[in-house]
């Protein structure tokens, strides 16, 4: 009898210890993780992370011709060229993607942003990459790159931090508390997929910022009876009911409870840095990434950009995100 495992195009596995032990108590056995790379396998390496949304797959490749989440970023000719350079993701654990995760109602245990990084470093020993020449972590991958950065200073030549802070701001996580409280009640009450997509719209919400939602959608609610629907809601179910049809409960809780729990000292981070921060970011104010910028031993290079997009920022300014990432790599 045997057993088979069909992958999505362009996926490869790396298998983790077989006994992988968390930071936080308790193990995963036998846990893989599923990761994309473009370019030279000779070429220098760059990693690149994006949010907990974000997984493998940064851009269209020859390999697999849908676009990513980085699309504009990722490419020939673009910031980050992977005909200049070997580009390297992954899914996270515990997350939507085909990395080890939780089943519907299955119990995991908790995987913090320093486990992700651990297991960043057992991929690259599986591809005997020594050293890389950036790692590039934005929102939840930044948390993970600066961890990957202090755990291994000797193996990364640059690191580059966007929309990411040394540790939660108690506003970010206030928001992400009552996210799971929305979701773990959808699990008690048997109605998980709408606590999902409702979870999912009021992060949408901390997203973005309040100007770019009244360029948007400043206009008139509807109201029939007793019923008021704004013009915003649209937006919101829409969104929330497509992150519902995708992801269960279980991968959503665990990658929300590791960003709460991200927190590291700036001063073990001792490779060269770069930090981008964005005005209006609600989630990672500009301060905190002003603090860190303070504190780190190697700062290289710290920029505040004004976007009306807030967190989102690091997915829609493609363009000053490119001039950014051109300055490091240059």
């Amino acid at each position: 009898m045997s057993c088979a495992i069909t992958l999505p195009r362009g996926v490869e596995l790396c298998h983790l210890p077989k006994h992988f032990e968390l930071e936080h108590g308790g193990a995963l056995e036998g846990a893989a993780l599923a990761f994309e790379r473009q370019g030279p396998p000779t070429a220098p390496t760059l990693v690149v992370l994006g949010g907990i949304t974000a997984g493998r797959h940064v851009s269209a490749h020859s390999t697999v011709g849908e676009g990513g989440w980085w699309q504009g970023l990722v490419g020939a000719q673009l910031a980050i060229d992977p005909q200049r350079y070997q580009v390297l993701s992954f899914d996270w654990l515990g997350g939507h993607g085909s990395s080890t995760a939780p089943a519907i109602g299955e119990a995991f245990p908790f995987v913090a942003a320093r486990d992700q990084a651990r297991a960043l470093w057992h991929l690259c020993d599986a591809l005997r990459i020594e050293r890389v020449h950036a790692l590039v972590g934005s929102s939840y991958g930044g948390m993970v790159a600066l961890h990957a950065a202090a755990l291994a200073p000797h193996r990364v030549q640059r690191l580059v931090a966007i929309a990411a802070a040394h540790r939660s701001h108690p506003q970010a996580s206030a928001w992400r508390a009552v996210q799971r409280g929305i979701v773990e009640l959808g699990q008690r009450s048997g109605q998980v997929a709408a606590a999902l997509a409702l979870a999912r719209s009021l992060a949408l919400t901390t997203y973005r910022t309040p100007g770019e939602l009244l360029e948007r959608f400043d206009g008139p609610p509807s109201i029939v009876g007793n019923q008021l629907r704004a013009s915003v809601q649209d937006w919101l179910d829409a969104r929330g009911a497509a992150f519902a049809q995708q992801w269960n409960a279980e991968q959503f809780l665990c990658l929300n409870r590791s960003i709460d729990a991200h927190r590291i000292e700036p001063l073990t981070v001792t490779v060269p840095t770069w930090l981008l921060a964005f005005t209006g970011d609600q989630l990672v104010p500009p301060a905190d990434v002003r603090e860190l910028a303070l504190a780190l031993p190697e700062l290289r290079a710290h920029r505040d950009l004004r976007s009306r997009y807030g967190h989102d920022a690091f997915l829609k300014e493609v363009p000053l995100v490119a001039a950014f990432l051109r300055e490091v790599l240059s």
